[in-house]
């Protein structure tokens, strides 16, 4: 080993040029590890993302809430008459017309007093000719002093109590007749019968018997409810436009449209909400009465919104921003202002264009300036195969950890002989 005092004094046998040797060994030492460490740390690989392009769109303008369906119109069949119910002319269930035989109660009584009270109102008609000709002839003979007075206004009250007989007699034929068509129930309204609540051959009762309830479901109302802080924006849209109204079932993949048709006149002291209800054409009988649905009125629509999907949008202490990817694919993060949401998006009022390409997956993992690499792979793909994402992933680590140690072993070689090389002078 040699020392500082050996290469001064020059007492070793190799002396000065032994040190010589050592420093330049040392210097070509230091020079590979700096390039090894250069190599191995390089520019940094670019961060799989996912991005989506910044669209232009049509925006509506929406309020959202839960609504129940309800039938246009309820009918409650009563009986109008007593009697024995003695042939229903539907199925449970059925669709029924306007005006289509529902119900038949046992006529035969109701009949019966419509042809006495025809008999009733002949006899009396004969009684009101004959007391008519008695007091024509009596009027006569008075005029004449034939017959006392006493005896013309007797006739002449006979005569005028037959005359209002005759108008009791026809009202009570009209009567009889109308408790007649009593007892044929037809339905008043198009619509969907539901369960019996009596059967056939039992007594009913005039007014206390229902006998069944017709829904009218063509058209169909839904009412649904709104907080009282949006009722003015809403009679504000509703005096200008007929507003639309969209409604899903659990089950639906696209909504049902109908129109606004009812504000309520009052807002619910308890709970703060304005009930609204609209109306739907149900043509296919999608929407039942008891249905609760997802209600959304359209106040408005706005043209050429800017629309971002809301993961592309981040939240911090310094406000909303987006990762907005660069033509050198290289990320910048950009302050942006939401207008408003947009179901599962967000229409922007400031801080984005429409064409620019914004960050949705893998924000975390970026930092201003970052370059970043978009992966245009179905994200559901990647769930459902993981290990061969994860596999995929190992085999590009692998084989950049192989290429690696061969580039540091070429680069650690060539200055290895140099000092070889150095040592033939």
């Amino acid at each position: 080993m040699y020392t500082l005092h050996d290469c001064n004094t020059g007492e070793s046998s190799f002396g000065f040029w032994g040190c010589v040797m050592l420093g330049v060994a040392l210097f070509f030492v230091v020079s590979c590890s700096e390039q090894k460490q250069e190599t191995a740390s390089g520019p940094p690989p670019p961060v799989p993302v996912r991005a989506v392009a910044v669209k232009n769109m049509d925006a509506p303008d929406n309020l959202s809430g839960i609504g129940h369906v309800q039938a246009k119109n309820t009918v409650r069949i009563q009986t109008q008459v007593t009697g024995i119910l003695k042939e229903i002319h539907f199925h449970e269930g059925d669709m029924v017309q306007k005006g289509q035989m529902l119900f038949t109660i046992d006529p035969e009584m109701y009949q019966a007093k419509v042809a006495e009270t025809q008999a009733q109102l002949q006899l009396d008609t004969a009684k009101a000719k004959q007391s008519e000709r008695d007091y024509l002839r009596y009027k006569n003979l008075w005029a004449r002093n034939a017959v006392s007075e006493d005896e013309y206004e007797q006739y002449r009250t006979t005569y005028e109590a037959a005359q209002e007989q005759l108008q009791y007699d026809q009202a009570t034929l009209r009567t009889a007749k109308i408790n007649l068509g009593y007892c044929f129930i037809s339905s008043p309204v198009s619509g969907i019968v539901g369960l019996l609540n009596v059967k056939q051959g039992n007594l009913v009762m005039a007014n206390s018997t229902e006998l069944v309830t017709i829904n009218q479901v063509r058209p169909i109302n839904v009412v649904f409810s709104l907080p009282e802080v949006d009722l003015t924006e809403v009679r504000n849209a509703a005096a200008k436009n007929t507003l639309t109204v969209a409604v899903k079932r659990p089950s639906d993949t696209k909504p049902i449209m109908g129109t606004l048709t009812v504000i309520n006149n009052t807002v619910d002291e308890s709970t703060g909400m304005i009930n609204l209800q609209a109306e739907f054409a149900n043509d296919n009988l999608a929407l039942w009465p008891g249905q609760f649905v997802e209600s959304v009125l359209t106040l408005s629509i706005q043209k050429d919104a800017v629309v971002v999907p809301n993961v592309a949008v981040m939240e911090s202490q310094q406000g909303r921003s987006s990762f907005v990817i660069t033509s050198n694919n290289t990320v910048e993060l950009r302050q942006v202002e939401i207008e408003r949401e947009l179901g599962q998006s967000l229409v922007i009022k400031s801080g984005l264009h429409a064409g620019e390409r914004v960050v949705t997956d893998g924000q975390l993992k970026l930092q201003p300036g970052a370059t970043v690499k978009v992966v245009e792979k179905n994200s559901a793909q990647q769930k459902k195969n993981p290990e061969t994402a994860s596999a995929t992933a190992s085999e590009g680590a692998a084989s950049t950890a192989e290429t690696k140690p061969e580039n540091a072993a070429e680069q650690s070689s060539a200055p290895a002989s140099t000092p070889q090389t150095t040592q033939t002078p």
